[in-house]
């Protein structure tokens, strides 16, 4: 299908960039379209599982991934209150992180990961500041954007996130449900701490009661990525995220451990934002339009599976189209594979 096919994806996050690596690689005629003027979210840490490391790997990312990331060995579990430690978590030999899953597991700094996979596209084929708006679908598909441009292909892929206009054009207003939880993050000078802090693997997990926080080194250890999550009563600003107030998130776990308040005071500057997320259905496309990612299937963060799961369905959906001349075919194939694992990721 590759000689024939021009395929649009709207999305430049993990899973768009990743798809659009994987076809450009398989033959396909492939065009990005990023809402934002550069690619790139707010700075902040990101868990790739050795199931998605195998797709970065598997589209040639292997060398690239070893520079900027940090391998996960391990973690512990410490009680928030007390600092007591609970459990630890081993994964692999020191260094390696591959003797049990047969890849690493990995943690980046989400830029440093998207600067990896932006990097592997040809740059013309990765148009920022294009909103998509509308789509018209016929015998393609015509992408309709909020600066005046459109954008004709026979496929598009959603992958714009939980908020995804393509998901908006195929299912009208089925609008993501707020949780109940939101989300702090903070990131830390690595330097200002004791090495030992975050524990022989250099990350730590802070468990609370209807909260906990993750806090685990970046680029070696020059970083400390902090993660909160706590209940909220609601959540009504837009965005999924918005500066916060360093004394309002800490403010959100008091009569915490020495350690951890050690932590949480040397914050300056915080983001914040609502987890949001609907019930898993089938909806994941139809016709010329499939969605992958938290456009099809949202996982919450505390899951840390939302990237690796767009990942995944990236390199899945790439085979079936590279597999197969029948476009619906394709699609069903991807549905057939992927469901299963997803289901299982975001129900458990």
């Amino acid at each position: 299908m590759a000689d024939s096919l021009s395929i649009a994806v709207v999305g430049g996050g993990l899973g768009g960039l990743a798809a659009a690596i994987a076809l450009q690689k398989a033959g396909f005629d492939v065009n990005v379209f990023e809402r934002t003027a550069r690619l790139g979210e707010v700075g902040a840490g990101i868990n790739i599982s050795p199931q998605a490391t195998k797709v970065l790997l598997a589209i040639g990312l292997g060398p690239e991934l070893a520079r900027v990331g940090n391998v996960m060995t391990g973690q512990i579990q410490r009680s928030m209150y007390t600092g007591e430690q609970l459990v630890e978590t081993k994964l692999g030999a020191p260094g390696s992180g591959t003797d049990r899953f047969g890849a690493p597991y990995y943690v980046f700094h989400r830029a440093d990961l998207l600067d990896v996979l932006a990097n592997a596209i040809s740059p013309d084929r990765v148009h920022l500041a294009h909103r998509c708006v509308a789509l018209e679908e016929g015998d393609g598909v015509t992408i309709h954007f909020e600066n005046g441009a459109r954008h004709r292909a026979d496929m598009v892929i959603g992958a714009d996130g939980i908020h995804s206009q393509v998901r908006q054009h195929l299912y009208g207003e089925d609008r993501a449900q707020f949780t109940g939880q939101m989300v702090w993050r903070a990131l830390l000078d690595g330097n200002a701490f004791p090495k030992d802090m975050l524990g022989p693997h250099g990350f730590c997990g802070w468990i609370g009661k209807g909260s906990h926080i993750m806090s685990y080194y970046l680029r070696g250890t020059s970083i400390i990525n902090i993660t909160a999550q706590s209940d909220a009563d609601e959540w009504v600003e837009e965005g999924w995220s918005i500066q916060g107030r360093p004394e309002d998130m800490r403010a959100c776990f008091p009569g915490v451990a020495p350690a951890l308040q050690a932590l949480l005071d040397s914050i300056t500057h915080c983001s914040k934002w609502g987890l949001f997320g609907r019930k898993p259905s089938e909806n994941w496309g139809h016709g010329r339009i499939q969605l992958i990612g938290d456009a099809a299937h949202s996982s919450t963060a505390h899951l840390s599976s939302g990237g690796g799961m767009a990942l995944e369905d990236s390199c899945v959906l790439a085979q079936e189209l590279a597999r197969t001349s029948d476009l619906a075919a394709a699609l069903d194939a991807f549905m057939t594979r992927r469901m299963p694992r997803v289901q299982l990721v975001v129900e458990s």
